[in-house]
């Protein structure tokens, strides 16, 4: 599963998720799935939209979740 956009509050903190599968989901239950190993590649997910990535001892981090589109 992907996360495709963001639905973000006042203070531009991510609030919910759109996934690929078009559900919406809130932001805690994305950071479990994510937890989980069922956001497609992600490993930790922050509502300033911040991620990280651990995948075989490598480790990728970004500020780009917030930059997807909002609905």
């Amino acid at each position: 599963m992907k996360l495709i956009a963001v639905r973000k509050n006042d203070q531009g903190e991510i609030t919910h998720f759109l996934t690929d599968h078009h559900r919406v989901i809130s932001f805690a239950e994305a950071k479990r799935m994510v937890e989980e190993g069922k956001i497609d590649s992600l490993t930790d997910i922050r509502a300033d939209g911040t991620w990280m990535i651990d995948d075989r001892g490598q480790h990728l981090s970004g500020t780009n979740l917030d930059d997807l589109p909002e609905f």
